[in-house]
Order: structure tokens, then sequence, then C-alpha cells
């Protein structure tokens, strides 16, 4: 039985809540009653159906309203990510393209003592710069990535891309060429190429070996461009000129490929992390890194040293040592796609492997014995079609152990890793061809053995270590599964 204020004469009344009643009588009593909510009075008042109607409607009336969120279906594997390899593709020839033909700038320097005073071992450490500063770039460009969007700092990296050849073609000491050809060179390739390479990742899953292959063959097609154009610049017009020209293609390809570069981020969940140093003792990523980290060092030996083996080696004239350059990276445009398309059939990690493995076995059992232009241009086709891919399938074999959503991140460690086999790969090439002339009284292409089997060598020993990976992925040592 519920009071009210009509119910009670005499009565003062205060309502703390909705639900109870203090009241007072004359006599001063005091005393609270409860109050019913008009819903439940009006059960009291009506039938048994008239209840239930009611307490479903206010059931679906208390119900939150549930707005559907999107939900991502996964890589597209094609669409606009076509358009995200093509970008890719004129990145890499921009910038890995221009890096991979140093080996024409090398063959001249030493042959023509252009720099007066200046060591072989400083023209290799100007090659070496190049590639370390760019690898060291990696944690800035990934924190300007995260902080103000990655065409931030691809912006800025054209421009010092372009400025740091124009300003090579101006210098006249060594000090100023390891500045602009080594330091401004490396930034510039660092930051224009480090912040794309998670979002070629994020449109495709099955076709992702395929895409990254043919994004990575554009370095191939780029030195196989740049090694002709430059050469052929240098002796119709001049270095200078050579620098010059490359700074203002490579500012016309990169301009257009950064504004249209997307990310799907927002979609897949893929994040741009901080520098985390974890990766280097994950179990399955550590061998990944001593695979880049021994790759890296026969690839650059291989690349860096093949020009100079034909003019120092063979007595080859400027002109067929480039071409011999231009082969070895020309045929990375057929190799990277194709190793690419081999990941996706065989497994990432076996394709990767299998490269690595080929690479290693073309100098040990074709290079070393290379006595003449012919089977010269052989090794330069078999190392092209397979030592420059360990840059077609790193990104593809990262995924593979880490997930895409840690790419940036772990990437970011790999390219520290790079930096002293790039720093100091080609030196340690030309210390032992120096030790082998000096010391062992070896000439012609003799000098070169020792340099080349630790090329081989280092390849090998990578090929071995990424098996590690494959067993932390697939739980066993079987090496014909799939992974």
């Amino acid at each position: 039985m519920s009071i009210t204020p009509e119910q009670v004469p005499g009565s003062s009344f205060t309502s703390p809540d909705a639900s109870t009643l203090d009241f007072q009588d004359q006599d001063g009593s005091r005393g609270t009653t409860i109050i019913e909510e008009p819903e439940k009075s009006i059960r009291n008042f009506g039938g048994e159906e008239e209840d239930e109607k009611r307490d479903v409607e206010l059931a679906v009336a208390a119900q939150p309203v549930s707005v559907p969120t999107p939900v991502d279906d996964g890589p597209p594997d094609g669409g606009y990510g076509w358009v995200v390899a093509v970008c890719q593709f004129f990145i890499n020839f921009a910038t890995w393209g221009y890096a991979s033909a140093y080996g024409v700038f090398l063959s001249f320097y030493r042959e023509t003592n252009f720099f007066p005073g200046a060591t072989d071992i400083e023209f290799a450490l100007i090659g070496g710069l190049l590639l370390s500063v760019a690898f060291l770039t990696s944690p800035l460009s990934n924190f300007l990535s995260k902080t103000y969007g990655f065409r931030i700092p691809m912006s800025v990296g054209v421009v010092i891309f372009t400025l740091g050849q124009i300003f090579a073609g101006l210098s006249t000491k060594i000090w100023q060429l390891f500045l602009t050809q080594g330091v401004m060179f490396g930034l510039g390739v660092g930051l224009v190429y480090m912040p794309t390479l998670p979002v070629l990742t994020q449109w495709f899953n099955k076709r992702r070996g395929l895409a990254n292959g043919l994004a990575s063959g554009g370095a191939g097609a780029g030195a196989l461009v740049i090694s002709i154009l430059t050469r052929n610049n240098i002796q119709k017009l001049s270095l200078k000129w050579a620098f010059i020209i490359n700074g203002l293609i490579a500012f016309a390809l990169l301009t257009p490929s950064v504004l249209l570069m997307k990310t799907r981020v927002h979609a897949t969940g893929a994040k741009f992390e901080p520098l985390q140093p974890r990766w280097l003792w994950h179990k399955g990523y550590a061998f990944v890194l001593l695979w880049f980290f021994f790759s890296v060092l026969g690839y650059i030996i291989a690349i860096y040293s093949v020009a100079t083996y034909a003019t120092a080696g063979l007595g080859l004239s400027q002109t067929l040592a480039a071409n011999i350059q231009a082969i070895t990276c020309g045929f990375q445009i057929i190799g990277r796609p194709g190793v690419g398309l081999s990941l996706d059939r065989f497994g990432r990690i076996n394709g990767g492997s299998g490269a690595t493995l080929i690479a290693g076995l073309s100098c040990l059992l074709i290079w070393i014995f290379a006595d003449s232009y012919g089977l010269l241009i052989f090794f330069s086709v078999i190392q092209g079609l397979t030592g420059g891919t360990l840059f077609a399938t790193c990104g593809s074999i990262t995924a593979e152990v880490v997930g895409v959503k840690h790419i940036g991140s772990a990437m970011a460690i790999m390219w520290l890793v790079g930096v002293l086999p790039s720093t100091f790969a080609e030196p340690i090439g030309l210390a032992l061809v120096d030790y082998s002339t000096n010391h062992l009284g070896w000439t012609g292409r003799k000098a070169f053995e020792i340099s080349i089997c630790f090329s081989g060598g280092s390849f090998i020993v990578a090929a071995i270590v990424l098996m590690g990976a494959k067993r932390h992925v697939q739980g066993n040592w079987n090496m014909l599964t799939k992974a």
C-alpha cells in the first residue's frame, strides 16, 4: 500500500529521491514510506497481458543501440595496391638503383685518379657510407612517419637526395665526396625508401611476394639504366654533369611517387612503432637478422667489385666494365620478381634461402674461374638473378616471422643490423685484393680469389642460418614444408 500526500492530512513531506517519502505528523512523529514508480502503479491496476506487454516495451527501450564497425576483410591483393607497387618500383629505381650503380663510379675513381691523393679504400668507404647512412636513417624515418605521416620524411628525403647528387658533381676534394655522395646521398635514400617499406605488405597477402618482387625490380632497372647513362655521360660530358643529370632524373621520378603513395594503416592495424631492440633476441627473427647481415656482406662485395674485376682482373675497358655492371644489375629486373613469385609458391623463407644459396655458389663455381668477358657475363647474369633478391624478400620474410603489424619496428632493427656489413664489405673486399697483391704476389684475376671466396662464403652462411627462422615458423626441421 503506497501513501500519497493527500492520504495524510496535516503532515509535511520531503522527498530525498524519487522512490522514498519522509513525513512528519502533527504530533511530531516522523516516518518514511516508499513511493512506487508510475509503471509499477499501473501494473497494480492492469491485467497480466498489459503487464507483460509493458515489460517487453521497457526492456526493448533499455537496450543500447549498436552501431556496426567496419571490419577489414584483409589486403585486397590488387586494386590501388598495384598503383602503390608502381610507385615503389620507381622509388627503388631512383634510390637503390643509383646505389647499386656505384660500382661504375668506383671503377672510374680507381682508374682515373680524378681525386688526387685518395686511396681505393676511401672510395670503397664512400660506397659503404652511402648504404650505412641509409640504414642508420631507419629509426629517424620511422619516428617521423609515426609523428607527421610518411610523406613528410619522404619529401625531405627527395630534396636531400637530389641536392646530394648535384653537390657531388661540384665536389673537388675527397672529403666533399664523403659528405655528398656518401652522407647526403645515403640520408636521402633512407628518408625516401624506409617509410614505404611496410606499405606494400598492407595491400597484398597471397600475392605479396610477387608484388614485392615487382616493386623491388625497380632497383635492378634503375641500376641498369643509371650504369649505362652514367658511363656515357662521364665520357661525353663530365663527371659533374653525370651527377647533375642523375639528380634531376631522380627528382622527376620520386616526386609523383611520393604523392601517389597510400597506406592502409587504419584498416590493417599496422602501425609505425618506435625502435624495439627486443627483435634482436626474438627466437625466430634473430635468424632473419643473421641472414640479412651475411647476405649484405656477400652482396656488396659482388655488386661493387665486378666492374673492378673486369678492369683490374681481366684488363677490360671502362666501357665493358660498365656493361658488366649493367648486366648484373639489369637481371635483377627479372630475378627479383621471379624470386618474389617463388616465395608465394614455395614459401617465403624457402625462396629467400634458395636464392641466397645460388648467389653464393655462383661466386665459388663461376666468378672465381671467370677468365674471359663471356664467362664474366654468365656470372653477372646468375648473380643478378639471385644476389640482390635479399631486398625483394626481406619484407615478406619479416612479415612471415613477426606479422604485418610489427613489420615497421622489426625492419628498423634489420636496417641497423645492415650498417656494419654495408659500411665495411667493399673495404674488406679491396683489402683482401691488396693483401693478395702485396703479400702473396698474386696479380690479375688471381688477386681477387680470396675476396670472391669471402663473398660466396657469406652468401652460403646466410642461406644456412635462415633455416633457423623456418624452424621457428613451422615448429620442425622439415625442409620440404612450405614456409
